[in-house]
């Protein structure tokens, strides 16, 4: 396991790089690697968390399925078990660290900037630019570096429930909290990709289906191509 967190911890810093990609597409917008890459990072990344997302909403039926299952054997029969108790906060996990990227991408995130969605397209464009680098980033970065110590010691010894007879898999639930950062910075992203994109003036690639576009408020009637 080791030996796998040090792959992964290379893999991350090769990748650090990439995340000055929107910097780079603001002041030069005339290369090739602005017009051509940019659009193809962008597609990539955002049909990726569109389909994650579609997969792990599945999820929430199963969460309500699990709870509700519990109350009425608890109930009704006067019986539960540990797993079906710990099954929820599996699902519930699930949704909400693996769904905040497609929420991010569908903009339906909880916003404490009150002025959002009154801004011009140029506006909005900067204050997402700013955020990614301002707030997003060094926070998902901060959840990752702090995370790594204890991810790694749950998969060292196999992390399980504190109980007998519950869920023996701890470990998968914290890889959870990594994953979460890793997916959140890969969205936002392409988020300021598209909004240095729309800084320079230039043409953006249309959001997934059923994703109303960024920084085009007048195009929101519009048919778009689909991901």
């Amino acid at each position: 396991m080791e030996m796998a967190g040090n792959i992964l911890q290379a893999i991350g810093w090769a990748f650090l790089p990439a995340l000055f990609l929107p910097v780079f597409c603001l002041f030069s917008s005339h290369l090739w690697l602005t017009k051509s890459f940019a659009p193809a990072v962008i597609r990539t990344i955002d049909s990726f968390t569109y389909h994650l997302g579609e997969i792990v909403k599945w999820a929430l039926p199963l969460l309500v399925l699990s709870v509700a299952a519990s109350v009425f054997a608890l109930s009704i029969f006067g019986v539960t078990t540990t797993k079906l108790l710990e099954s929820a906060r599996y699902f519930q996990a699930v949704v909400i660290m693996l769904g905040a990227a497609a929420t991010l991408l569908a903009g339906q995130h909880v916003r404490v900037d009150v002025f959002h969605s009154k801004m011009g397209p140029k506006a909005r464009a900067r204050v997402d630019l700013i955020g990614f680098y301002v707030l997003l980033l060094p926070t998902c970065l901060l959840i990752l570096w702090n995370s790594q110590s204890f991810v790694s010691f749950a998969w060292n010894i196999f992390e399980g429930s504190a109980e007998a007879d519950g869920i023996q898999a701890v470990y998968v639930l914290k890889t959870l909290i990594p994953v979460f950062a890793v997916s959140m910075i890969i969205q936002g992203l392409s988020i300021s990709l598209r909004a240095a994109m729309c800084l320079a003036g230039l043409e953006r690639p249309p959001c997934p289906k059923h994703i109303p576009p960024l920084f085009r408020p007048d195009d929101a009637h519009r048919p778009e191509t689909q991901i």
